[in-house]
């Protein structure tokens, strides 16, 4: 079961990241609203995160620069979005989704193929979900 699973992750990249986004984001309907803006800054910081791993992973120099600096400045993004205003923390799922196909096509790290373009998705997806649920409260 878990092998077909992996295997349709890696054949279908784009649906397996909108599946995710859309299990993921329901938990956001039942947190305060005050929580559920932490918990999607705690989010944004992991997902920065892992590009970094990818790049320790990679071990050349100027990717572990490159994605240190990005994850730092995700990072900041979520601070902010915690200090002035929430909506930076969608935002900045969006800007990380740009971030996911700069990878895809630009970037070459040590990291699946498959998973650029399912965080991309993923990105895209949460950050409009959020601004959603955010607006309709």
């Amino acid at each position: 079961m878990i092998s077909r699973l992996a295997a349709g992750l890696t054949r279908h990249p784009a649906m397996a990241g909108a599946v995710l986004s859309l299990l993921s984001l329901p938990i956001h309907l039942v947190l305060p609203e005050a929580v559920s803006i932490q918990f999607a800054a705690v989010i944004l910081g992991l997902v920065a995160g892992i590009y970094a791993g990818f790049a320790l992973q990679d071990g050349r120099a100027h990717i572990l620069a490159i994605e240190g600096l990005a994850a730092l400045a995700f990072l900041a993004f979520a601070l902010a979005g915690l200090i002035w205003s929430p909506w930076l923390i969608p935002a900045a799922y969006a800007l990380h989704g740009v971030w996911d196909l700069l990878h895809h096509r630009r970037i070459s790290t040590a990291m699946p193929s498959w998973y650029p373009p399912m965080c991309a998705v993923y990105d895209w997806i949460f950050a409009a979900g959020l601004c959603a649920f955010w607006i309709l409260r």
